[in-house]
């Protein structure tokens, strides 16, 4: 027979036991509970000025810690106060202007979410994994007349008609504005949900990255003159 304060003995080193497996799941933390985001991402954010930058981000684990760097041509920079909480990833930048947030959604090999700028205006960021198999192509998704809303850097609106057709990841169409003016459009290529071409105009070519979701698109253009604007846009 066992008696009580045996028992309250076995009850507490059950407990205990419990306790230990728990800790050692929080201690492994990503592996064990969370989203796997280690390994080389390629990152492209959108920042609220309307430039878009695109950059490397690694992500590493040590000793179930995470740290990681945003690499581009110019160097790498390192990240601060790293964590993956289920399937959110959060990390800091810090520059001189003061540290940029940036929160993310992992969703297996790819990633979306927001930065945000120390005076609190955000933008857009999307990351996929390196070696990730590509994104099917999906033709209804951007083939079709187009309702497109552009922004200047000045903040002017300027409305015009995009008609556009996808064969593979090859892009062609045109665009028509409010006066009737019709320009083709070139060099387009649809990559997944990311969308790419330019409009020629006599003064050179307008340069246009956008990413789709469902029947809405946004993104920035850059003029010939190198000034930079936004868009969005909807079938």
């Amino acid at each position: 027979m066992i008696g009580q304060s045996d028992q309250s003995v076995l009850v507490g080193q059950y407990c205990m036991n419990i306790l230990r497996v728990s800790l050692a799941f929080l201690a492994l933390g990503v592996s064990a509970w969370g989203a796997n985001v280690t390994g080389k991402w390629k990152m492209t954010a959108n920042t609220p000025d309307g430039n878009t930058h695109n950059v490397d981000l690694v992500v590493k684990e040590d000793s179930g810690k995470l740290a990681g760097e945003l690499v581009s041509e110019r160097g790498a920079l390192p990240i601060q106060d790293v964590a993956l909480n289920g399937d959110e990833l959060t990390f800091k930048l810090i520059l001189d202007v003061g540290p940029i947030p940036f929160k993310l959604k992992v969703d297996g090999d790819t990633m979306k979410g927001t930065i945000t700028t120390p005076d609190g205006a955000s933008g857009t960021v999307t990351a996929k994994r390196e070696g990730a198999a590509p994104a099917a192509a999906t033709t209804a998704g951007v083939t079709g007349k187009w309702k497109i809303v552009s922004k200047d850097p000045e903040g002017n609106e300027i409305r015009v008609t995009m008609d556009l057709k996808q064969e593979g990841e090859k892009l062609t169409g045109s665009m028509t504005l409010d006066s009737g003016d019709v320009a083709p459009i070139m060099d387009g290529k649809v990559t997944g949900s990311e969308v790419a071409f330019k409009i020629p105009t006599g003064e050179g070519n307008f340069e246009v990255a956008g990413t789709l979701n469902g029947s809405e698109i946004k993104g920035t253009y850059k003029t010939p003159n190198g000034s930079k604007g936004t868009f969005t846009g909807s079938k």
